[in-house]
C-alpha cells in the first residue's frame, strides 16, 4: 500500500461520551445525533430537563411527574398528568376538524390502496421515513437485464415521439434581484427571480386583484416576492398558501401588507389530493382570477395540484367563468415520487406503452438523472448555504454510484441521459393533459443546471396568452 494513503487511513477510535459541562442546571441528557449535551436547563430538583427526564426515570432527585411520548407524534414528550389537555388543545399533531375545502382522495386519478391511506393519515409519519414503503419496493437492481432494457426503450422511444426540443431561458426579476447582494448564495434567488421573470412576460404579473395560490408553500416565500413585483401596497390581491403541515417563520402577516386595507391572506393545512379549490373560503363566490405558481413540488404533488386546478377550471366553466385561470408556473422535481395512482393522463401511457408496473420503474429510473455522479465537496465548508437543497434528501441510495460497475451496465453519463428522458416522458404527459382543458403549455429551462439539475419550469396559460 502506498505510503500516502496509509497515512490517511486512521483506525476508528471507540466513541466516548464526554464528561457533562460545568454549567449551571445543565441537562445531563448526551444528544449521540448532535454529539452535545442537551441546551434545555435541567429542573432545579433534577439533573435532567422535563424533555429527557424519560429517559432516566429513575434519576436520583429527579421530578416525581413522569413523562410519556405523546400518542399523536411520539418525537415529543410530556407530563402524564397533562395527558388529556395536551391533547385537547396543545399538540400540533393532534387530529383537526377537516376544512370545507376537504373532499377526501378527489384529484386522485385512481383509488388508493389500504396501506397508503393508512400511511397518510398521520403526516408526521413521513418525517420518521426515508421513503414511502410502497416506492421502495420497486428496486430497479433486482430487474433482469431484458427488463431493464424493455423500459429504456419504451422510455427513449417516448420522448423522440413527444418530447420538443426544450429551450433554456434563464431570466431576472428587478425585485428579487434587489436582494443578491445581501447573499452569500444566492441559489435559490436564482430561481425565483427567473420564475418571476416567466411570470413577468408571459402576464401572470399584470393583475393585481388576481388570486395566487401557491402549492407546496411552505413559508410562502415565492408569494412574498410577488407580493413585491406585483407593487401592490392596497390590499389589492389575494394569497392562497398550500400546505400538508406547519412551518416556522411564515410569511402571512408580512403578506397582508401595512396598508389599511389588508390583503386577504389564507393558509389552509391539506394534502392536495383531497384539495377542493372550488369551496376555499377566500376563493369561494370572489370571481377572481387565478394564478396557480410552486417553487418545490415533488412528484405526485404536481400531478395532483393539475388535477385540483382542472377541476376547478371545470366548476367555474359550468357557472359561465372562462378562463378563470391566467396562468400556472411550476418548477418540477422528484419525478421518482411520482404515483401511478395519482398521474392525471393515463391515456398518454396508454399510448406509448407503459403500464402501471413500467411506470413506477420509470419513475424510479428517473433519479439517474440527478444521483448518478457524486458532486464534488463544495468550497466553504460550514460557511455553506445554510438553506439546504430541498431535493438533497432525495438521493436514491440503489442508484448513487458512479463507477462503471452499475448494475445497469451504463456509466453514469448514459444514466444520467436516461434520467432526464425519463423525467421529459412523465412531463410531457402533464402537457398533454392541460392542453385538453385549453391551455398553451410549454418546459423551459428556467435556470442553469450548475444553480439546479431540478430546472425545468411547466408554464401554461390560457390559449394565445403565452409568450
Amino acid at each position: 500500500m502506498p505510503k500516502e494513503l496509509s497515512k490517511k487511513i486512521k483506525k476508528k477510535e471507540p466513541f466516548v461520551i464526554p464528561p457533562v459541562p460545568d454549567k449551571p442546571q445543565q441537562c445531563h441528557f448526551y444528544v449521540l445525533r448532535k454529539r452535545r449535551y442537551c441546551g434545555l436547563p435541567a429542573g432545579k430538583t433534577s439533573n435532567y430537563c422535563g424533555e429527557h427526564l424519560i429517559a432516566h426515570p429513575d434519576n436520583a432527585g429527579a421530578d416525581v411527574r413522569k413523562r410519556i411520548p405523546c400518542p399523536f407524534d411520539n418525537s415529543h414528550t410530556i407530563f402524564e398528568k397533562d395527558l388529556e389537555v395536551h391533547l385537547k388543545t396543545r399538540c400540533n399533531a393532534r387530529p383537526r376538524e377537516s376544512p370545507a375545502c376537504h373532499s377526501l382522495n378527489v384529484n386522485c386519478t385512481l383509488p388508493l390502496s389500504q396501506e397508503e391511506l393508512d400511511f397518510q393519515k398521520n403526516i408526521y409519519s413521513h418525517q420518521n421515513m426515508f421513503v414511502q414503503p410502497w416506492l421502495a419496493r420497486v428496486q430497479l437492481s433486482e430487474l433482469s437485464r431484458d427488463e431493464l432494457d424493455s423500459v429504456i426503450t419504451k422510455v427513449t422511444s417516448a420522448y423522440e415521439q413527444h418530447v420538443p426540443t426544450i429551450d433554456k431561458h434563464i431570466l431576472t426579476h428587478p425585485t428579487a434581484e434587489k436582494k443578491r447582494s445581501s447573499l452569500k448564495n444566492a441559489k435559490h434567488l436564482d430561481q425565483l427571480s427567473s420564475l418571476l421573470g416567466h411570470m413577468e412576460i408571459n402576464g401572470m404579473l399584470k393583475d393585481k386583484t388576481a388570486c395566487f395560490v401557491e402549492f407546496g408553500a411552505g413559508k410562502g416565500d415565492f408569494s412574498s416576492y410577488i407580493k413585491k413585483a406585483l407593487g401592490e401596497v392596497d390590499g389589492e390581491a389575494t394569497y392562497l398558501l398550500l400546505d400538508r403541515k406547519s412551518v416556522r417563520n411564515k410569511v402571512d402577516m408580512a403578506l397582508q401588507g401595512q396598508s389599511a386595507h389588508k390583503s386577504t391572506v389564507e393558509r389552509v393545512l391539506i394534502d392536495i389530493k383531497d384539495l377542493d379549490l372550488s369551496n376555499v373560503e377566500c376563493i369561494k363566490d370572489k370571481n377572481k382570477k387565478m394564478v396557480a405558481v410552486s417553487k418545490h413540488l415533488c412528484g405526485c404533488a404536481t400531478d395532483i395540484s393539475l388535477v385540483s386546478l382542472m377541476h376547478y377550471v371545470e366548476h367555474e366553466k359550468a357557472k359561465g367563468n372562462s378562463n378563470p385561470i391566467t396562468g400556472i408556473i411550476i418548477a418540477l422535481c422528484c419525478h421518482q415520487l411520482c404515483r401511478y395512482e395519482m398521474y392525471p393522463n393515463m391515456d398518454y401511457l396508454s399510448s406509448i406503452g407503459l403500464s402501471k408496473q413500467e411506470f413506477e420503474r420509470t419513475s424510479k429510473m428517473s433519479s439517474w438523472a440527478t444521483c448518478s455522479m457524486t458532486k464534488p465537496e463544495e468550497e466553504g465548508g460550514a460557511e455553506k448555504d445554510l438553506e439546504e437543497d430541498e431535493h438533497e434528501n432525495q438521493i436514491d441510495e440503489e442508484n448513487n454510484d458512479q463507477t462503471s460497475n452499475h448494475f445497469s451496465g451504463l456509466d453514469y453519463q448514459q444514466r444520467e441521459e436516461i434520467g432526464y428522458k425519463c423525467k421529459r416522458v412523465i412531463d410531457a404527459g402533464r402537457v398533454q393533459y392541460l392542453e385538453k382543458y385549453g391551455f398553451d403549455v410549454k418546459l423551459v429551462y428556467y435556470v442553469d443546471s450548475a444553480t439546479s439539475l431540478e430546472n425545468c419550469a411547466l408554464i401554461a396559460a390560457p390559449k394565445q396568452a403565452l409568450n
